[in-house]
């Protein structure tokens, strides 16, 4: 492994935008830590995308990041989960907010209505679901459920349910998402396409022992966590992962670049404290 250190990016103060969602595991607060020591790249890969903090936080402007050539700036973005129905959802997002608020506008906030649509089978393969109905059905099971697990209804967001309904938030979101490659690929498939010398990947999968979190929609249990670290092992690119403090984790990836950080992680308005991983193949 390269162990050389990588020139790190200055970044320029600007404000960082928010993502429209909460996702279990989102980097919220951590992304203030994160994006301070992405190196220079040309092509930024979000593995697992989940709500996309690190993406929707980091500067678009791709002279802030990318590598010249020629006076060029050749610049990509993308953005990956394994989840298709969220990945859906983004995709949407992406090129019809219109039609995205307009038909979340017509759902009201009740306890009746989750539970109806949570046991239609919302991500059952039925043909006459059509992508927008698919979308406004995730974000709805999504925002009105505890811990936005889309399990269990939660009581007394009040005014605060479903954000979703003002256009202007989704159209910012849109806007950043215009120049953004949304894949839905399993992840080993997704480091070969797209794995180059100047390529980053910033890399959150489902923590160790805490899989089963993860195992919702059309996703099954993760257990890709060899398979992950044999993948990120042999890249020409350059990688951060995030991971809970765990021996397994240690082992797996004991010739890298391991740093202990502080984290904090609040579910249902429950603060938990944590120590996490930063893993890299380059000195951060």
């Amino acid at each position: 492994m390269d162990r050389k250190t990588t020139e790190q990016i200055k970044i320029k103060e600007y404000k960082m935008q928010n993502s429209i969602i909460s996702w279990l595991g989102g980097k919220r607060l951590l992304r203030k830590e994160i994006i301070p020591i992405i190196p220079k790249h040309n092509v930024y890969c979000e593995v697992f995308g989940g709500a996309g903090w690190v993406l929707f936080g980091k500067s678009n402007e791709k002279k802030d990041w990318a590598i010249p050539k020629d006076g060029h700036y050749r610049y990509a973005e993308i953005y990956n989960d394994f989840n298709s129905e969220l990945v859906n959802f983004w995709k949407y997002i992406k090129h019809h907010p219109d039609a995205f608020v307009a038909e979340l506008n017509e759902y009201l906030v009740s306890r009746e209505l989750f539970t109806d649509i949570k046991n239609e089978g919302v991500y059952s393969p039925v043909p006459y679901r059509t992508e927008l109905e698919r979308a406004v059905l995730f974000y709805y099971l999504l925002d009105n459920s505890y811990g936005s697990q889309s399990g269990t209804f939660v009581v007394g967001k009040g005014s605060k349910a479903m954000p979703l309904r003002a256009l202007e938030k989704v159209k910012q979101a849109s806007e950043r998402l215009k120049n953004v490659y949304i894949e839905n690929l399993d992840f080993e498939k997704l480091i070969v396409k797209y794995d180059s010398e100047t390529t980053f990947f910033y890399v959150d999968p489902p923590y160790y022992k805490k899989e089963n979190f993860y195992k919702r929609d059309n996703v099954g249990r993760f257990d890709g966590h060899e398979r992950l670290a044999d993948v990120l092992k042999n890249i020409k690119g350059k990688f951060i992962l995030s991971y809970n403090d765990e021996t397994y984790i240690r082992e797996l990836y004991a010739d890298f670049y391991i740093k202990e950080v502080d984290a904090s992680y609040s579910v249902a308005g429950k603060k938990t404290e944590a120590k996490e991983l930063f893993i890299a193949n380059y000195e951060t």
